[in-house]
C-alpha cells in the first residue's frame, strides 16, 4: 500500500489529501480508527498472500539440484589483525590541587 500511494500520490495529489484525511479522522474517530485498522489489516493479508505465491511460484521454477563450484578456500583469505589491541590509557582529572 505505501508504494501505491506514493505512486498515486505522485499522479494525483488527491489520494494523497484523501489518506491523509482518513488518517486525520481515524486520529479523532473510534469508528473510523476500526475502519481503517480493519483495512489495513486485509491489505496485509492479501500482500502477505501474494508474497506468498510468488515466492512458491519462483521456487517451482528453481532447479532442484542446483551445483555449487567450489572455490579455493584459503588462496585468498587473509588474517583478521587487531587494530586496537590495547585499551584506552585512563588520565586522571586535573582539579587544580596538589593531591
Amino acid at each position: 500500500m505505501p508504494k501505491q500511494l506514493v505512486m498515486k500520490a505522485m499522479k494525483s495529489p488527491g489520494w494523497f489529501v484523501a489518506v491523509c484525511f482518513a488518517l486525520w479522522l481515524a486520529a479523532h474517530s473510534f469508528f473510523a480508527f476500526l475502519f481503517v485498522s480493519a483495512t489495513v489489516a486485509v491489505w496485509i493479508k492479501r500482500s502477505i498472500k501474494a508474497a506468498l505465491k510468488e515466492e512458491n511460484a519462483e521456487d517451482s521454477k528453481a532447479p532442484a539440484h542446483a551445483v555449487v563450484a567450489p572455490g579455493p578456500a584459503e588462496a585468498n583469505v587473509t588474517p583478521i589483525k587487531r587494530q586496537y589491541a590495547k585499551s584506552a590509557v585512563v588520565v586522571p582529572l586535573k582539579t587544580g590541587t596538589d593531591d
